[in-house]
């Protein structure tokens, strides 16, 4: 790196995501291809509200703070649940158990299912903040949103939580190597 490029990068107080900026870029296929060997969970994220009711499969979640709780996800800009979620502010993330892949398959739009005919189980239920959630996810995280900005193909939501719920007797449905799966506890 030059001395230019590095005194560049400390004038910015933003970082740069352009292109041209003199840096190297992974291509995406080797991005995805490289990304495909890591671990992610499998929530799905719902939301109901004036835009009405939506649901989407997502594995871009994350924890960002304890104070205040703070969570993060990423959903497709192309996403028809993606301007739902911003108009009606509020949602909630559900982690799934190793046996809810029907529960992701069906949120991932496998079936092309109409959206109010994915919410006809029982399992799904109302908030105290009238926010729907599955009652047996792993966990499952009332939130509002923050704040949400545009990086790439995706919209970066950020939300605050307003409750959580959880079930710690069943194990966790992860995606890896484009597969799902699930996970065990090692000894120590």
């Amino acid at each position: 790196m030059t001395q230019a490029q590095i005194q560049s990068m400390q004038a910015s107080s933003a970082p740069r995501y352009e292109a041209g900026d003199g840096f190297p870029h992974i291509e995406a296929t080797a991005f995805r291809e490289a990304l495909a060997h890591a671990v992610t969970p499998v929530t799905v994220i719902v939301s109901d509200g004036a835009a009405g009711k939506v649901g989407v499969t997502c594995s871009a979640v994350c924890s960002v703070s304890d104070t205040p709780p703070t969570i993060l996800f990423c959903v497709n800009r192309r996403s028809a649940a993606n301007s739902v979620l911003k108009a009606n502010g509020f949602l909630s993330v559900n982690w799934l158990h190793a046996l809810q892949t029907d529960v992701s398959q069906l949120f991932a739009g496998v079936g092309q299912i109409p959206m109010p005919d994915r919410f006809r189980d029982k399992r799904w239920q109302t908030s105290e903040y009238g926010i729907p959630y599955r009652a047996d996810s792993i966990v499952s995280l009332d939130c509002r949103i923050a704040s949400a900005m545009e990086i790439g193909t995706h919209s970066v939501f950020v939300v605050r939580v307003l409750n959580a719920r959880k079930s710690p007797d069943a194990a966790p449905l992860v995606y890896c190597q484009r597969a799902y799966a699930t996970t065990r506890p090692t000894q120590s």
